[in-house]
């Protein structure tokens, strides 16, 4: 028999991840009169990640506190493989507290530990417990209550008899994409639903359709990121009225020079920060310094997708091209030569330069990233507030 441990003085479980059965976590979390009620609930879900096959679940937030009214269920249903992951999670209102249903799979276990991360640090880096659920030990296997259809998420909708309508007015997050050059960004016609669907504001930023003579011209590039500044700035105004509510990034090809500029245009922080930035196909520099992002209060985290067989960006930059503009270079290729914390570089020899931005990025690698890095930014700033604090008092 697995120990859930005792509570620390705060009511909160020790750092760490702790392991027990379905009916060992039903027996700690679900009992006194304010919790029993949520027994179908966990029942059910547990349910649903057993029909699906799934080894383990996670289960994080206020709900593995001794809070007698906990704010949130966290989960993640961990499954045995990628093609086993429903096309979206499930954030639903149950009895007035919101539960956020993820996936992940056992074959990615790089984005297993990213949820572990995010279920256990706060928003100001304080470190929490995490309950892993098993659902196959030979001791105590979980017996399957109620029977799944044909709807692989009507198991988790049923448990919910107490659903209200979400307020669409809080966004998981607003994404803003940058197209590049020769493009009117056809591919938001495959990204913006998926993100609509989960949640999230999206803002395309449009600045023409336009051709690689740009590059050479210093008076329009400049106008380019003069407009992308007017324009996230009302973005921002527009749709971050709740602190909570951070803007994240997607640019391509020229749109990496972009939001590299607006960045670097900026001694200290920048007007507008950002929780995540994904780049591809990017035109930056190699020694573009996100070292010196991870300073300010600017980016929380940033993703490179590297693709050595990119045809565009291997013709882009030399030695000459640095007259031009010192930010040009083959970032999309070489990757960056920054091994700043906030930076994550990730090698893929069957993309190019057009192929990257598809379904199957977008879906099972793209969004996942963005979630699972939600926090980060606040998480910086108290963390840069509390460097400043002790540089100033000598600490």
């Amino acid at each position: 028999m697995n120990v859930i441990p005792a509570f620390t003085q705060r009511g909160e479980l020790p750092e760490g991840v702790h392991r027990c059965n379905g009916y060992e976590f039903i027996e700690r979390f679900c009992q006194d009169e304010f919790r029993k009620p949520y027994t179908k609930t966990i029942t059910d879900i547990l349910d649903f990640a057993k029909s699906r096959y799934a080894r383990f679940v996670f289960i994080g937030g206020s709900f593995v506190t001794n809070h007698r009214n906990p704010s949130d269920i966290d989960v993640v249903i961990v499954l045995q493989n990628k093609e086993d992951i429903p096309s979206k999670g499930e954030r639903l209102i149950l009895s007035g507290k919101k539960a956020d249903i993820m996936f992940c799979s056992e074959d990615d276990p790089k984005l297993v530990n990213a949820f572990i991360n995010l279920f256990s640090r706060g928003r100001f880096g304080q470190k929490y417990g995490v309950i892993q659920i098993f659902l196959d030990e030979r001791s105590s296997e979980w017996e399957i209550h109620h029977e799944p259809d044909d709807d692989t998420l009507e198991i988790v909708k049923r448990a919910y008899c107490h659903r209200e309508v979400i307020d669409l007015n809080e966004p998981v997050g607003v994404l803003v994409t940058i197209h590049g050059l020769l493009s009117n960004a056809s591919w938001n016609s495959e990204l913006v639903p998926i993100f609509s669907n989960d949640g999230w504001t999206v803002a395309p930023y449009y600045y023409g359709y336009t051709t690689p003579d740009i590059l050479l011209r210093k008076g329009e590039r400049r106008k380019a990121v003069d407009d992308f500044r007017e324009w996230i700035q009302s973005i921002k105004d527009q749709y971050c009225q709740s602190p909570d509510t951070k803007i994240s990034v997607i640019a391509h090809s020229f749109g990496t020079y972009i939001i590299g500029a607006y960045l670097a245009g900026f001694e200290g922080d920048p007007p507008v920060q950002f929780e995540s930035i994904i780049l591809t196909g990017s035109i930056l520099s190699e020694d573009y310094d996100w070292g010196e992002m991870e300073k300010t209060y600017s980016v929380g985290n940033v993703r490179n997708e590297i693709a050595p067989n990119d045809q565009w960006v291997k013709w882009m930059p030399d030695s000459s091209w640095i007259k031009l503009d010192e930010l040009f270079g083959k970032a999309g290729t070489n990757g960056f030569s920054s091994t700043s914390p906030i930076l994550e570089q990730i090698k893929t020899s069957i993309f190019d330069h057009n192929n990257v931005i598809k379904r199957d990025v977008i879906l099972k690698k793209w969004l996942p990233y963005l979630k699972t890095n939600k926090g980060v930014l606040d998480e910086r700033g108290f963390n840069l507030m509390m460097q400043k604090i002790k540089e100033q008092h000598n600490i």
